[in-house]
C-alpha cells in the first residue's frame, strides 16, 4: 500500500474541506479543526498492511504515545482517526467514543481495518465493519468527508443506521486483532497499572512473568520470546 508524507495527507484532507464556508484548522497532527460551531481534534494516519500471515487483508494505523494525547483526553472535544488508503482514495474511521480510552495506554495501540472493505466503498456511500469486539468502523471515499464530519453522530449510531437501510449499506464484517493464538499490543489497563511499577524499577523478568500468567492459556502460540518482547517494548517508551 502507497504512502502519503504527513504533509501531503493533511494537504488532501485540507482541500476537501475547504469547500465549506466556516471551516478552519490549526497545525500539527493531531490538530483542532472547527466547522461552524462545532469542533473536532483529528489525527490524520496512513493505512497499512497488519502483516498477519493468516488474514493478509487486514490493514491497521497505529497510534503512538503522545504527551499531545493528554491533552486531548482532557478536552470535551471529539477526537477524530481518520486512517487513509492511497491506493482507493478511501478513509477509514473509529468510534470517537470509544478511542480516547485506548490514548496513551501503551507504546502503540492498533486500530485496525479490512482492505477488502475499503476497496469495495463507492462515490457517497459509507460502508461499515465491526471489530471482534463489537466494535464499528466506518469506510468511505475521501470526498465524501463533508458528509461525514455533517453525520459522525448517525453513522456510529446503530439504531440511526437501521432506521435508514437504504441510504447506508451494513457489511458485517469481522476484524481481527490477534492471529494463530499471538498478542500483539497489551491494551489491558488494569494489566499495565500491574506491570508500570515494576518496569520502573526495572524488574522486567518480573513483568515478563505477571503477563504470561495474566494470559494463561488464552494465547498459546506465545513463547517467553514473544512475551518478552512485549513487556519489553512497554519498557522501552517509558524510558525514551
Amino acid at each position: 500500500m502507497r504512502k502519503l508524507i504527513a504533509k501531503d495527507l493533511k494537504i488532501k484532507f485540507i482541500e476537501t474541506l475547504n469547500e465549506l464556508d466556516e471551516f478552519s484548522y490549526e497545525d500539527g497532527n493531531p490538530f483542532l479543526i472547527k466547522i461552524g460551531t462545532k469542533q473536532y481534534f483529528v489525527f490524520l494516519k496512513n493505512l497499512s498492511p497488519a502483516y498477519f500471515k493468516n488474514s493478509p487483508d487486514v490493514t491497521r494505523v497505529q497510534l503512538p504515545y503522545s504527551e499531545h494525547f493528554s491533552k486531548i483526553f482532557k478536552a470535551d472535544i471529539p477526537f477524530i482517526i481518520l486512517g487513509y488508503d492511497a491506493d482507493t482514495d478511501t478513509v477509514v474511521s473509529w468510534n470517537p467514543q470509544k478511542i480516547k480510552e485506548r490514548l496513551n495506554a501503551k507504546s502503540n495501540v492498533s486500530l485496525y481495518s479490512r482492505y477488502s472493505l475499503q476497496e469495495q466503498v463507492n462515490d457517497n456511500e459509507f460502508k461499515f465493519g465491526y471489530l471482534t469486539n463489537g466494535e464499528k468502523i466506518v469506510s468511505f471515499k475521501r470526498d465524501n468527508l463533508i458528509n461525514f464530519f455533517n453525520s459522525i453522530k448517525d453513522l456510529f449510531n446503530d439504531r440511526q443506521v437501521k432506521d435508514k437501510p437504504t441510504s447506508i449499506e451494513i457489511v458485517n464484517e469481522p476484524i481481527v486483532e490477534f492471529v494463530a493464538n499471538k498478542l500483539f499490543d497489551i491494551t489491558d489497563k488494569i494489566l499495565l497499572q500491574e506491570l508500570k511499577p515494576l518496569l520502573k524499577k526495572n524488574q522486567v523478568l518480573q513483568a515478563v512473568e505477571i503477563t504470561s500468567k495474566y494470559y494463561a492459556g488464552k494465547y498459546k502460540n506465545m513463547a517467553f520470546k514473544d512475551w518478552y518482547k512485549l513487556v519489553s517494548d512497554i519498557y522501552k517508551e517509558m524510558n525514551k
